[in-house]
């Protein structure tokens, strides 16, 4: 955006020149954080942690301090993990992914722990014969193709690495197939992958992708929103930020035909001020994936949820959910008159109580917890 508002008021000849200078100003100033940071998070790794640690299980984060559903699954998959310490004996730390921006802490979230640099930890801690790193998927080209000469070095030295993919979204794994080949070329240590949605954690998945697969599912649990009735809910409707074609005309269907109704598509807010805002709406509709947060938490927050039927995401049951389409057509054909009808108090809060139900079969913290535990016990849904 600095760079559109520069090249409105710099003469053309000059422009070349302006964005080298703009570029190296960006990167100067990144390097002096990082090194601001660096030496912040060398302190915290001597007075916390021993260089003769022999385990480590390391998640690997982006270095943007921004609200980002992945980066909240990582955290709760690395809180989850912490806890588990009986089960795996090692230190748990959660990591910028190697040439991301180094970042201390995430701030965007009630998060209290610190992150690290990747290729800082591998230097510090000298004595590991056990590393376990999570990567998700989407990150998985990242981790790939920015590991340097020393990075894999020190990882080949290690007697046992495993190297875990988080698959969240089962849409990004085509494009991926060639970064996960290229791990199994290298031989840096075991693969395993794991899954959050239970659509795609099939025996056909295991085959294609060659070692074993475990669902785990997420931290998302009815016990961490706050369920509010149909009297005290807002006539709010939220929106997930996600693109579709489809998404505006939909949307002005709905202001159209109910002028009263507020809504708001989610962004530039933090995750506590997102948990507030579904907790007061009385419904939402999601344009991405459709088995996501927008839809599950407005559930476990007493809203109803709107989406299509994904096959990637959804399961079969939740085609009887009247509110999830067959398609977007059919959303934008018949969502107006399903929030008309559904909006009084007996049959929105007979309609919540059947999402809920259905979302609550899928979606169960303790269940999660145990999915984590099997993982670290090298017990897989399909080994």
């Amino acid at each position: 955006m600095i760079q559109e508002k520069l090249s409105r008021i710099i003469p053309e000849p000059l422009r070349p020149l302006a964005r080298v200078m703009y570029n190296g100003l960006i990167s100067t100033r990144r390097s002096i954080n990082d090194f601001r940071i660096g030496r912040i998070q060398t302190k915290l790794l001597r007075h916390n942690f021993s260089h003769e640690t022999e385990n480590l299980i390391i998640f690997l984060t982006p270095g943007q301090d921004i609200v980002n559903g992945m980066i909240l699954a990582i955290y709760h998959h690395y809180l989850g993990t912490k806890n588990l310490e009986s089960i795996h004996n090692a230190e748990v730390l959660m990591c910028t992914l190697p040439k991301d921006p180094l970042l201390l802490k995430y701030t965007k979230f009630n998060f209290r722990d610190y992150v690290f640099g990747f290729s800082q930890v591998l230097s510090y801690f000298e004595n590991l014969q056990n590393l376990i790193i999570h990567v998700t998927i989407g990150n998985l080209p990242i981790f790939v193709e920015n590991l340097s000469k020393e990075d894999i070095l020190r990882l080949q030295r290690i007697q046992n690495v495993h190297i875990n993919i988080l698959i969240q979204h089962i849409g990004t794994l085509q494009s991926n197939i060639r970064h996960i080949e290229h791990l199994k070329k290298i031989e840096l240590g075991k693969l395993t992958a794991t899954t959050a949605h239970e659509a795609y954690t099939t025996l056909d998945l295991r085959k294609k992708l060659g070692f074993p697969l475990h669902k785990l599912s997420t931290y998302v649990s009815p016990e961490f929103y706050e369920r509010k009735e149909y009297d005290k809910k807002r006539d709010l409707l939220t929106v997930s930020p996600d693109y579709h074609s489809k998404k505006m005309e939909i949307l002005n269907t709905i202001k159209k035909r109910f002028p009263q109704l507020k809504i708001r598509i989610i962004k530039n807010i933090s995750y506590e001020e997102y948990k507030k805002l579904i907790s007061d709406a009385k419904w939402a509709i999601t344009f991405g994936e459709g088995l996501d947060g927008y839809f599950v938490e407005t559930i476990f927050s007493g809203g109803i949820s709107f989406a299509t039927h994904n096959p990637d995401f959804f399961t079969e049951d939740f085609k009887a959910l009247r509110t999830v389409y067959g398609s977007y057509e059919e959303m934008a054909e018949r969502i107006c008159e399903d929030i008309e009808t559904l909006d009084n108090e007996t049959s929105y809060t007979e309609y919540q109580n059947e999402q809920f139900k259905l979302a609550s079969k899928y979606y169960n913290y303790e269940k999660y917890l145990k999915n984590l535990e099997l993982f670290y016990k090298g017990v897989y849904t399909y080994p």
